[in-house]
């Protein structure tokens, strides 16, 4: 069976994960290509005019995959991170496709909650109950997927420590914006462009404990925040997308911890009508306005 696997939303969660699971059980994943224009244009005829654009661009991942594979995989998920919570949206998303974009399209699914069950056994039982699997594929598949996971995250980690020379300017989002080809990539370039050293959050640590903020994604981004070394970064840029409620309430939260560590902060807002050239604006002016503290008084 050929499964479309949606670039976006919870792909970048689990980097590597699904593709080894379903070709390890005998399928054939097929993951929708890199986010374009084009890709939010799809869905912007289609998907609910409110959405946020990380929606937006899933509900056209999905659509780029209909008519193409035999079913699509579409999770429900309502914890990444034990005692943590995700976007309502991801627990929403199996209906919210089933409802809308994806009517009569038939949807591989399972439900992902690490608060109350392991990633392990509910990956076990997608293999064993919703694809028929026998158990010895279903464990070899399981214990292959995740290794190939955080074989990702061990990569991703190194490279960001091999990383050398001018101080980094730290780019923090969710995984679905900052690996999102269409949301990200502009920025990355640009600030390359500037000479500077972008470096991307990561998300693949699970070793520290649990602080007071209970959604899964922002938890980490709070951590990263609290032990920053100011000599190491030069600023950090949040990049979030119109719409979102939970970077709204968390953005300021993350500019006093910033400023108490002495690291200049921006908000960088993205939306489907944001042009190059305002990104490109607004970034050279932030880069501009650090280099001015190298100059002598």
């Amino acid at each position: 069976m050929k499964i479309g696997i949606p670039r976006a939303f919870y792909y970048h969660s689990y980097p590597g994960l699904w593709e080894c699971f379903f070709r390890k059980l005998g399928h054939e994943p097929v993951v929708s290509s890199l986010s374009t224009q084009k890709t939010l244009e799809t869905a912007s005829a289609q998907t609910e005019t409110e959405n946020c654009l990380p929606q937006k661009l899933f509900d056209g991942h999905v659509l780029s995959l209909i008519g193409k594979v035999d079913a699509v995989f579409v999770p429900r998920i309502h914890s990444i991170v034990k005692k943590h919570n995700c976007c309502p949206r991801f627990g929403a998303l199996l209906d919210a496709t089933r409802a809308g974009i994806a009517r009569g399209v038939r949807l591989v699914s399972t439900e992902i909650n690490e608060t109350e069950t392991p990633l392990a056994k509910t990956l076990l039982t997608l293999a064993r109950t919703n694809l028929g699997a026998d158990r010895k594929t279903a464990k070899i598949a399981v214990a292959e997927a995740l290794k190939a996971m955080e074989r990702h995250h061990r990569e991703e980690v190194a490279g960001q420590q091999a990383q050398a020379g001018k101080q980094k300017y730290l780019l923090l989002g969710h995984p679905y914006t900052l690996h999102d080809q269409f949301i990200a990539a502009p920025i990355v370039d640009k600030l390359k462009q500037l000479q500077t050293q972008p470096e991307l959050m990561t998300f693949g640590d699970n070793d520290k404990a649990p602080g007071d903020i209970l959604w899964c994604v922002f938890d980490k981004m709070h951590h990263k925040l609290q032990n920053i070394d100011k000599r190491l970064y030069r600023g950090v840029i949040q990049i979030t997308t119109f719409n979102c409620g939970a970077d709204s309430m968390m953005a300021e939260r993350f500019r006093r911890v910033c400023k108490q560590k002495g690291v200049p902060y921006m908000l960088l807002m993205v939306d489907e009508h944001t042009d190059k050239a305002g990104l490109d604006t607004r970034l050279e002016a932030f880069v501009d306005s650090l280099s001015w503290k190298d100059l002598p008084i």
